[in-house]
């Protein structure tokens, strides 16, 4: 088979090395990819937001398999163009990705079908947002209504810092044209979950749970980012929590999509708290998380592509996953000076491998995030530049493989969180564990 993955990150590279073990896949190509997925794809000069490009190359080469890793191009329509014209490709069509392209209208999805979520408002004016924000109560959360790369998320304690975080938004805009409406929303307490769910339109299996790190800093410091780093699997995700995170927001949710004729194919990300309560929604994400399937990826023990052909098929039914036993996964993000906000480009890296124990290097991989090649070196291209995977029977040594690599990893400005594979249950949730 012949297979295009469409995003340059760190999730693409897992995705890609994935696909490269299977026997029946004989050609990848990524667009626009990295230094990373290079070294065994065929990386194509066309980046995620070449739609017109996108669709001409894929109309000429006709690949077998498009998998589509950013949300951008799937809230563009890409899913809708190659169907268009006969292409098999994961992920939904333009309707259904407004799941994730607008958290507003997936706001007011989630209180009409009850599944539970926090209490929000919506606004388009920075003075009435400034008004209703004085009279909420603190904490509050503040988003964007549109896509901003995961960053598009403030958390403020008090009147003066939310009245100057909605003028960023709104005034300054920030992120663009992703500002032009906002939420202001409660701020739920527990437990953050990333749950994978597969839809084939018809039928739905879950795939993972997985905790990741979004702030910058150790010990939740710091801004949003894009993921610092994740483990898998969850050590809360039981068997209880499952049946009632489907019976509160899964079957609420396929309900919603049957009665507003909404046919969602792909992989689904509810970015989930896990409350005294219960199960809350914080966000719907349309595609594989980053940089959770950096850890997926390596953990699943059933092949990528038979994962594909069974949502393409609409045939999860028969889908049987399966994952390494008994292994843990930890992956830590690298990520340049400044990053989420300014950050600095061009700074070479350099990989010393040979520095790891025969062991070391067996039970750790490294995924390129933002990396290329320039007259044979390597060098950082993006905020998020590498993620070290490290593998083992405890999370304790998962976590001191993916740490291990790291210290062979050099570039001017790195930095990373330290604290990834740790996770603080609030007390109130002690009891219910």
């Amino acid at each position: 088979m012949k297979v295009l993955v469409v995003g340059g990150g760190g999730r693409e590279h897992a995705l890609c090395w994935s696909l490269k073990k299977d026997t029946s896949v004989k050609k990848i190509f990524v667009a626009p990819g990295n230094a990373g997925t290079e070294e065994f794809c065929t990386n194509l000069p066309i980046g995620i937001y070449d739609m017109d490009n996108l669709f001409h190359w894929a109309r000429e080469n006709r690949p077998d398999l498009t998998v589509v890793g950013p949300e951008m191009p799937l809230c563009d329509g890409i899913a809708d163009k190659f169907e268009s014209i006969g292409l098999k490709i994961i992920g939904p069509k333009k309707r259904a990705a407004r799941l994730e392209g607008s958290k507003a209208w997936t706001k007011e999805l989630m209180v009409h079908y009850k599944i539970p979520t926090a209490e929000a408002r919506i606004f388009e004016n920075p003075i009435d947002a400034i008004h209703f924000s004085k009279s909420f109560h603190f904490p509050q959360v503040i988003k964007a209504d549109g896509l901003a790369s995961g960053k598009g998320v403030l958390i403020v304690h008090d009147p003066t810092e939310a009245e100057n975080s909605i003028r960023k938004l709104m005034d300054q805009k920030i992120f663009g044209a992703a500002c032009k409406k906002i939420l202001i929303e409660e701020f739920l307490e527990g437990i953050e979950l990333s749950l994978f769910v597969l839809l084939d339109g018809r039928n739905y299996r879950v795939l993972a749970a997985i905790h990741d790190y979004k702030k910058a800093f150790d010990f939740d410091k710091g801004l949003n980012t894009g993921g610092m780093g994740a483990f898998f699997p969850s050590p809360i995700f039981d068997a209880s929590l499952q049946s009632s995170v489907e019976k509160k927001i899964i079957l609420p949710l396929l309900e919603a999509f049957q009665k507003e004729q909404i046919i969602y194919k792909g992989i689904l990300y509810a970015g989930l708290m896990i409350t005294r309560f219960g199960p809350a929604v914080l966000e719907f994400n349309i595609r594989l998380g980053d940089p959770e399937a950096q850890v997926l990826m390596p953990a699943l023990q059933t092949s990528f592509m038979e994962i594909a052909q069974a949502l393409i098929d609409t045939k999860l039914e028969k889908l049987n996953i399966q994952f390494k036993e008994d292994l843990h996964f930890v992956g830590v993000v690298i990520a340049s000076k400044g990053y989420p906000e300014k950050y600095e480009i061009g700074k070479e890296i350099i990989l010393n491998e040979k520095d790891l124990m025969e062991e070391e290097r067996k039970q750790s991989l490294l995924f390129h995030s933002g990396t290329k090649k320039i007259d044979g070196r390597l060098v950082s291209s993006s905020g998020r530049v590498l993620c070290s995977v490290g593998y083992a029977q405890s999370l304790e040594e998962a976590k001191k493989m993916a740490y291990r690599r790291i210290d062979t990893i050099h570039f001017e400005g790195m930095f990373y969180r330290k604290d990834i594979g740790q996770l603080r249950i609030p007390s109130f949730l002690l009891k219910q564990l």
